[in-house]
């Protein structure tokens, strides 16, 4: 792929998130830890630490985002691959498993 696909498809995946709070016109920073005190401490060290391996993977990422399809936070979206990688403490949300249900590439991970 060239480094013009790669950004395109970036930009692409980008514009399916907003800013929590804010209309579908405000977009998250790329390459940005946005960290949620309504999580606990080990849930965003393990989004630093995922967000981490992604940029040592040459991709980008953004978190905290709302999709703008279904309204659901999601912890960390890659921009590369389009896959919104979901951190979870105890169990999954409804919203997340009726993503799941309906084929949505998310990634569960274990804080």
């Amino acid at each position: 792929m060239s480094a013009k696909d790669i950004q395109t498809k970036r930009n692409n995946t980008w514009r399916k998130y907003h800013t929590p709070g804010c209309g579908n016109y405000m977009t998250r920073k790329v390459n940005a830890i946005f960290i949620s005190t309504s999580n606990g401490k080990p849930h965003e060290m393990k989004k630093a630490d995922v967000c981490y391996d992604l940029r040592k993977q040459n991709h980008n990422f953004i978190t905290e985002a709302v999709s703008n399809h279904d309204q659901r936070r999601v912890d960390i979206v890659d921009l590369d691959t389009g896959q919104e990688i979901e951190i979870v403490d105890t169990c999954i949300t409804k919203m997340t498993q009726a993503a799941i249900d309906r084929g949505t590439d998310i990634l569960v991970v274990k804080a």
